[in-house]
């Protein structure tokens, strides 16, 4: 059973509702009321929330287990459920005080995000995000607008997985030195990411970069990624669509139409250190010859041919885990360049150099140490927490009314 309730205008509703429940084995429904434009809130550097450019105080939607957040009743784009600027929209680390372990099972419908100043996803612990139906437009100064970012040496078999499921990715554009130069940027070989029905449009990751040929891209990973009926059009990029270091690419029957790279015009995986090093990748071709993102087969009696094709993997000839923990998450301030500033070479794993893999650089330098953030959650009017036993008596009670209702029309 799903609990509920009626539609949610005030996003700090969520987090008093989530106060009560220190059990999340048991799933939770939030219906987000649509036909809205949600202006998110600014974080401070002690990690308050303070007022966005328009003066609301909309804090990031909290991401606990089991949850499924949703906008309006069907869980779609139509419903008009947009969250605009602000520097993060869905907060998926403790930055706020949220201490679970995991995020497991969490699923956003239906909404548009646009132009946060640092992510509008950030997501430190293993776990499963779904994103369906769900677009990410109009973010020209953002530090990257997905970030997943969990490692753990001493889980090495836990793992985030995200995936998107008929999204959108249009209209967003590198902001320059101080951002990653990718819309998706997976932080370690713990961080699995799934891309399937979805579209990528618009993008320009040329714009104000110094070094597109090596630094360019729309998705860069150090953790697998499988990418499904996906189109590819009318992007700008320097190098290619996908970079995939040290780990495995599966490829199925995407697209690309004018949105090819200098180094491989859809997909480049690095395998071993010696591609890195003379920065050779392997390059994989997309497969499709026209974008099938929304074509459905009817099905027959029984297929007149075996398949001749299987999707395409590339798996590394060596595998490790990085040999540390990557670096403290960037402090949030009101510009883009709160955190290092790339260096002139790919991005790398947390280790501080290049893995066996080949990993990219990423940014050498962050804060000493973390600010202690002072959380208080939102003042709530209920005394008690609820429990699933209580949602249980009540079901009960209304059925036994219902019940003597019927049994009193009868003898009538």
């Amino acid at each position: 059973m799903i609990f509920g309730q009626s539609c949610i205008d005030d996003i700090s509703e969520i987090y008093k509702k989530e106060k009560q429940y220190t059990d999340t084995l048991f799933p939770r429904l939030y219906v987000i009321c649509p036909r809205r434009i949600y202006d998110m809130g600014h974080l401070d550097f002690n990690g308050n929330v303070v007022e966005s450019d328009t003066g609301s105080v909309v804090p990031p939607i909290p991401l606990r287990a089991n949850m499924t957040i949703r906008c309006g009743d069907q869980g779609s784009r139509d419903n008009l459920c947009w969250f605009t600027g602000g520097d993060l929209h869905m907060d998926g680390t403790a930055i706020l005080g949220i201490g679970d372990e995991t995020i497991e099972n969490v699923s956003i419908e239906g909404f548009v995000f646009i132009g946060a100043r640092q992510h509008s996803l950030w997501a430190t612990k293993p776990g499963s995000i779904t994103f369906k139906d769900c677009e990410f437009r109009d973010f020209v100064n953002s530090q990257v607008p997905i970030m997943l970012d969990y490692y753990d040496a001493s889980k090495p078999s836990t793992e985030l997985v995200t995936t998107f499921l008929d999204c959108e990715f249009r209209d967003n554009r590198y902001f320059g030195r101080g951002s990653h130069t990718a819309l998706i940027y997976s932080n370690s070989v713990q961080n699995r990411l799934i891309v399937e029905s979805s579209l990528f449009e618009n993008n320009d990751m040329i714009w104000n970069n110094t070094r597109p040929d090596t630094h360019s891209f729309l998705i860069e990973s150090l953790g697998p990624v499988a990418v499904k009926t996906t189109c590819f059009q009318d992007n700008v990029v320097g190098a290619s669509d996908i970079v995939v270091f040290g780990n495995t690419f599966k490829n199925d029957l995407n697209f690309v139409t004018n949105s090819s790279g200098q180094l491989c015009p859809y997909s480049s995986v690095f395998q071993t250190i010696q591609q890195f090093d003379s920065f050779t990748p392997t390059c994989v071709e997309a497969s499709a010859t026209a974008c099938s993102r929304y074509d459905t087969t009817s099905p027959t009696i029984s297929p007149s041919i075996s398949p001749t094709s299987s999707p395409t993997t590339l798996s590394p000839t060596m595998s490790s885990a990085p040999s540390s923990s990557p670096t403290l998450s960037p402090t949030v301030t009101g510009q883009p360049t709160i955190t290092p500033v790339p260096t002139e070479s790919p991005s790398e794993a947390p280790s501080g150099e290049p893995s066996e893999f080949g990993t990219t650089k990423s940014p050498t330098t962050s804060p000493s140490k973390r600010p202690t953030f002072s959380f208080v959650w939102p003042e709530d009017t209920t005394d008690e927490p609820v429990s699933k036993a209580t949602c249980a008596n009540a079901s009960a009670t209304k059925l036994l009314l219902l019940c003597s209702t019927a049994l009193y029309l009868f003898f009538l």
